[in-house]
């Protein structure tokens, strides 16, 4: 089995290696909001929805360093999936399904600002309202482990 050589940090995009998805579903991407260390487990937000796991949601790995592979997540690999951006007409955070994004393709990027990830990356939703509804994934760090 192949395992983790190095520790995942903060903003960096996981999933997990045996995920049994249905031939039709999309894989499912994670951010690293909390890393591992002696006092910690390891804490992952969960970017795009699916039959088992929900945008905005965190969860706690239980065998990171076996479970896990990094991955190089790219824009296009969260078309016409939901997703949670901080959109930028009216500054909530929303989520919805990406219909498009701007700029180019390339690997997803996140910078921590303030006690949240934000992605390089901007993402279109429509809405009920005249406009789109468009912003960076979007991530609040502020997970508190009361399991201490």
């Amino acid at each position: 089995m192949k395992f983790l050589k190095e520790k995942l940090t903060i903003g960096q995009v996981v999933r997990f290696k045996n995920y049994k998805r249905n031939k039709e579903e999309k894989e499912a991407y994670f951010v690293v909001i909390q890393e591992e260390d002696a006092t910690n487990e390891m804490v992952l937000f969960t970017l795009n929805s699916n039959r088992i796991y929900i945008s905005e949601t965190t969860i706690i790995p239980e065998y990171p360093e076996e479970d896990l592979e990094l991955v190089s997540l790219r824009p296009s690999d969260l078309m016409f999936q939901k997703i949670t951006i901080k959109e930028t007409l009216f500054n909530d955070i929303v989520t919805g399904t990406a219909v498009y994004f701007s700029g180019d393709n390339d690997i997803i990027q996140f910078k921590q600002v303030g006690t949240a990830l934000v992605s390089d990356a901007e993402f279109e939703f429509n809405s009920t309202i005249e406009h789109r509804l468009m912003g960076p994934l979007y991530i609040e760090m502020n997970y508190e482990n009361n399991n201490q």
